[in-house]
């Protein structure tokens, strides 16, 4: 089959900390409520995205047509999530590659998020202040969060990278884009004692796999922003590039540009409306490129998220 342009049709996921955005700007399609992530990229089994073009999901698309994405990875190695919080994320740790595979025959989960719009002082639970394994323990133990977590400033067009075993947290009102490995293993380490409505519980949490997994002590860098390039009317951000994690950079046009990739990609518009090679694009909208596809003409006024991957 002739490669071609895509549209890439989201999952959307019921959250306890949703909030409203995803409806009412993002075009999110769902009877779901509250949702709080719109799974722009995903060929998981708990949530495979659809190709309406081809009658078919991401998954399959990625099985059938090797070509058009060339990895090694048997499975589509990325997953893409528009998350709108109105309420603090719980306080979560990912595996390391070698953990999840023997304690979740999973691959690993490092991720990392694009801050599309934040109040002014809007934070991201970041780190932690223990020096020690035993620190740590003994600080929940006491229940003392508030000397253990650390927290950093969350601002709009900053991108996070949230490697394996980095504690972290969205905060509320942080509409943000995140980037990460295909895979659905989070370790829930702390949801502030909150209840689930619609159960009348407490979320399960995973202390003891939280903590066979922490990086202690914490010594990630924090938000960055970059510079941006114009190239052929493409205001440009390259966020990151990085072999077996993922590619991501930021598009913006003001009305016109053209834009060349030799890889495949997912484009995310988060921001305007136009068109794309003559597909007509809005917030929300995703398209898929093929590998080696070629350029693509951009029009309108709008802003692009640029999500890929390499081996």
């Amino acid at each position: 089959m002739k490669k071609q342009i895509l549209e890439v049709l989201p999952v959307f996921k019921e959250r306890i900390w949703g909030g409203n955005k995803i409806k009412s700007t993002y075009h999110g399609n769902t009877d779901i409520e509250p949702v709080g992530e719109m799974w722009n990229v995903s060929a998981l089994p708990s949530g495979d995205c659809a190709i309406p073009q081809l009658s078919t999901t991401l998954s399959q698309l990625y099985s059938n047509y090797p070509d058009w994405f060339k990895c090694e990875s048997s499975q589509l190695p990325l997953h893409c999530t528009l998350i709108d919080p109105i309420a603090d994320l719980s306080v979560q740790v990912h595996p390391t590659e070698e953990y999840a595979n023997i304690h979740e025959n999973s691959v690993g989960k490092p991720e990392a998020w694009y801050i599309i719009d934040a109040p002014q002082n809007a934070r991201i639970q970041f780190g932690h202040t223990a020096k020690t394994k035993e620190e740590v323990i003994k600080l929940i133990s006491n229940l003392k969060w508030d000397q253990l977590l650390s927290y950093v400033k969350a601002k709009k067009k900053d991108f996070l990278f949230v490697g394996d075993g980095h504690v972290h947290a969205i905060g509320k009102n942080v509409l943000c884009f995140e980037i990460a490995r295909n895979a659905d293993v989070t370790y829930r380490l702390y949801d502030y004692d909150r209840i689930d409505k619609k159960t009348g519980k407490k979320r399960d949490l995973h202390v003891e796999k939280s903590l066979d997994v922490l990086a202690i002590p914490h010594n990630a860098p924090g938000p960055y922003t970059v510079p941006e390039i114009l190239v052929n009317g493409c205001r440009i951000r390259d966020y990151f590039d990085q072999p077996k994690v993922f590619t991501f950079k930021s598009i913006e046009v003001d009305k016109q540009g053209t834009f060349n990739f030799d890889r495949f990609y997912f484009l995310t518009c988060i921001e305007g409306e136009g068109n794309v090679s003559e597909h007509s694009i809005h917030p929300g909208t995703t398209l898929l490129i093929p590998d080696g596809f070629g350029k693509i003409d951009i029009k309108g006024n709008i802003t692009l998220l640029l999500s890929s991957y390499r081996d």
